[in-house]
Order: structure tokens, then C-alpha cells, then sequence
């Protein structure tokens, strides 16, 4: 199979900063509104030209929104909260961040014993969310220092993350 562009396709402001943590080339990753847009962009002519990967969260309705897309991926490996699944047919893949990427952090977290409170985040997802969807979570130091804070310490949940995005970024 050619060598493809890689392109990674996060569905939502928080995972587009966890996201480029490990992969600090914003011009390798598109922020998406969503999971109907990351199926969408995965489905779409253009999308045969790049090595496309989508990260989303697992949503109870995550087969529902996305029309059935994503049942077409495989199971490669689940471990730590994150998911990654393949398509057999396209060069496409798809990173699964447990049941939404505020709840992989809280759980990080607390495998770490890293209080969420040191870095102004709430300790619940409820609280979380609320703080997290806006599209400055990007760049809020408080954030990044704390996705930095979670990978220094070595958090299960961002270690099985990395091992996945370099085995996709260097194969």
C-alpha cells in the first residue's frame, strides 16, 4: 500500500489538545464537530489520499450518530480506557477514548493520585465537561500543564495512547 498523509481527525476541543500533546504538528490534525464529522470526513472522496484517524469519545450512541460507520473497524486493542480499531478496507483507524475524554482524565488522574483541584478542573465529569468544551481548552495552560503533568507521571490510560499513535506515526 502507498505512503499516505497522516491525518488525525479529533471530534471535539479537548481531544484536539490531548491529541497534540503527543503530536505537537497542528498541521496534522483537523478538529471535527463531532463523530457524524469524523465519519463523514473518513467517508468522503478525498479520504482514500490520506491515512486518516479519527479519535473520538465512546458514546452510548456512537453507532447510532454515526449511521453504523464505525462498526466496519476492528478491534486491534483495548487497554487503560482507549480503544483502537482498524478498517481493514481503507488505511483508516480509529482511537476510542473511553466514555468521553473528561472521564479518561479523571480516571488518569486518579491512577496517578493527581488532584484535578491543583490545575482549577472540578473532580467530576459533570464539572469537567462544563469547563473543558470550550474551544480555548486548547490553549488553556492550565490544561496543558495538566496533559503534561499526566504523561511526565506516566498515567496508564496516556501511556497506551502514545504506544498507539507511535506505532501509527512511524509504521
Amino acid at each position: 500500500m502507498r505512503d499516505r498523509n497522516i491525518q488525525f481527525l479529533p471530534e471535539c476541543h479537548a481531544d484536539t489538545a490531548l491529541l497534540r500533546h503527543f503530536i505537537p504538528d497542528h498541521g496534522r490534525s483537523i478538529h471535527s464537530f463531532g463523530c457524524p464529522e469524523v465519519a463523514r470526513t473518513m467517508l468522503s472522496p478525498k479520504a482514500d489520499d490520506y491515512r486518516l484517524i479519527g479519535m473520538v469519545d465512546n458514546d452510548p450512541d456512537l453507532d447510532t450518530r454515526c449511521k453504523g460507520f464505525f462498526k466496519t473497524f476492528e478491534l486491534v486493542k483495548q487497554e487503560h480506557k482507549v480503544i483502537f480499531r482498524q478498517n481493514l478496507i481503507r488505511q483508516q483507524y480509529l482511537i476510542i477514548i473511553d466514555r468521553a475524554v473528561e472521564s479518561f482524565l479523571l480516571w488518569n488522574a486518579e491512577q496517578i493520585g493527581l488532584q484535578m483541584n491543583e490545575y482549577g478542573f472540578g473532580a467530576t465529569v459533570k464539572l469537567l465537561k462544563v469547563q473543558t468544551k470550550s474551544p480555548t481548552i486548547e490553549t488553556d495552560p492550565n490544561y496543558l500543564q495538566l496533559l503534561t503533568d499526566l504523561h511526565t507521571r506516566q498515567a496508564p490510560g496516556f501511556q497506551t495512547l502514545e504506544r498507539i499513535l507511535n506505532d501509527l506515526i512511524t509504521t
